[in-house]
């Protein structure tokens, strides 16, 4: 057995003294690599997680390895233990990385464990980038590095009593409570070699096609915008991992699920020309001109600006050119000082002798109703509608107009 890491790398080991990690340790040993170990001691098992800390400070220090060890009341985590373990787990080997300036995180993850995410991902039915376990993933901003997934569970077991190399069970592992639990004893244990090296198979073929469907629906998520003509040339299963990678461009992965996919599918496949719903949080699907979004609704917050003399003005929204020459229209210096604001309340504007109310302005631009919520209004020093930028279809800003909108 052996591991393959860069001898200019420094690492840090992330171990619970269990055989799997115990292993790596000793392999890490072996191979003369420059790492260090943390390890997180939860209490939840009294005597026996205190000594399996105890055990592995000594064996860190019999063989002058720095040792980094947290203490957690893990009786005090609330929700979904696992999670909330493991963010705490990895955001002190985030801090130690950072502290120390080491390279990257090793952690004993083995084939076993691929297998049993990948049967994990079958039952919850969720998308995913990936099917199993990666080698090598960036989580907290730090490399982590999985050298030991082309070896079994058996197979680090033996090698540590073979090789004299201590370890603990952790009793925890042995009940059902946990999914995951379920899957390695009910499943996962009762497979021959012969079957896991099957399915393994199964699961790296089922990644290289999944890659290749990723990178074809790559070319329709422009701007996190899809096209929904495109989007109807899809088969329902490219359709529900096109969504799922929406969700993830705008950081929202964990809140995808087959009911948000058959929502957001029923309104974009709709005859609606146009649509802005709410879908989880401040998340909004918007529907328009042939494509659709989403949209973080703080992004879409009322503002308001005063402009006291003719210059050009700079904000997260827009650019304005007051006093440049060539744009459209020239406001003359009377009118000011202006104000610059997103529509208020049946607020009108008078225009070629009809007056209007800018809701129903926008209306007849056909303006998406996402646009509507920033789009720049302007009044004069008696507060009186005086202008009110023309949208267009697809809105690119011309060089003569005096407004640029940030469209997000």
């Amino acid at each position: 057995m052996q591991i393959n890491l860069d001898h200019n790398k420094k690492y840090l080991l992330a171990c619970s003294y269990g055989p799997d990690s115990m292993a790596l340790f000793s392999l890490l040993l072996k191979g003369n690599y420059n790492f260090a170990v943390a390890h997180i001691n939860y209490g939840l098992r009294g005597e026996e997680s205190e000594k399996e800390t105890n055990d592995l400070a000594l064996y860190c220090k019999e063989h002058n390895i720095a040792f980094f060890a947290k203490r957690v009341n893990g009786k005090k985590i609330k929700g979904n233990f696992q999670n909330e373990a493991r963010k705490v787990r990895y955001e002190f080997f985030e801090e130690i990385i950072k502290e120390h300036d080491l390279d990257a995180l090793l952690t004993a993850h083995h084939a076993d464990d691929v297998i049993e995410t990948y049967l994990m991902q079958q039952n919850s039915k969720r998308e995913t980038f990936y099917y199993g376990i990666r080698e090598e993933i960036v989580l907290n901003n730090s490399l982590v590095i999985r050298p030991l997934l082309n070896y079994y569970k058996n197979d680090l077991v033996f090698y540590c009593v073979e090789h004299k190399v201590p370890f603990a069970v952790d009793s925890s592992n042995l009940e059902l409570t946990y999914t995951r639990n379920k899957i390695r004893h009910n499943l996962v244990k009762k497979m021959s070699v012969e079957q896991k090296d099957k399915l393994l198979l199964d699961i790296k073929g089922r990644n290289k096609d999944l890659k290749a469907m990723t990178n074809k629906l790559e070319l329709l998520l422009e701007n996190s915008t899809i096209s929904i003509t495109e989007f109807i040339k899809l088969n329902n299963r490219e359709q529900q991992h096109l969504l799922y990678m929406l969700f993830h461009n705008k950081g929202i992965a964990d809140k995808f699920s087959k009911g948000r996919n058959n929502q957001i599918k029923d309104v974009v496949l709709s005859d609606k020309n146009s649509a802005m719903i709410k879908v989880i949080d401040s998340y909004y699907l918007v529907k328009y001109e042939d494509k659709f979004s989403l949209i973080n609704i703080n992004n879409y917050q009322p503002y308001k600006y005063i402009v006291e003399t003719p210059e050009t003005i700079k904000t997260p929204q827009f650019v304005a050119f007051f006093g440049k020459n060539n744009v459209f229209p020239n406001i003359p210096a009377s009118e000011y000082p202006l104000t610059i604001a997103t529509q208020g309340k049946n607020q009108k504007y008078k225009i070629k002798g009809y007056e209007k109310t800018i809701n129903r302005l926008f209306i007849d631009m056909k303006m998406p109703r996402h646009y509507r919520l920033i789009w720049p209004v302007v009044t004069n020093k008696n507060g009186e509608v005086i202008y009110v930028p023309r949208y267009r279809a697809n809105y690119i800003p011309k060089a003569t107009d005096l407004f640029k909108i940030y469209i997000k």
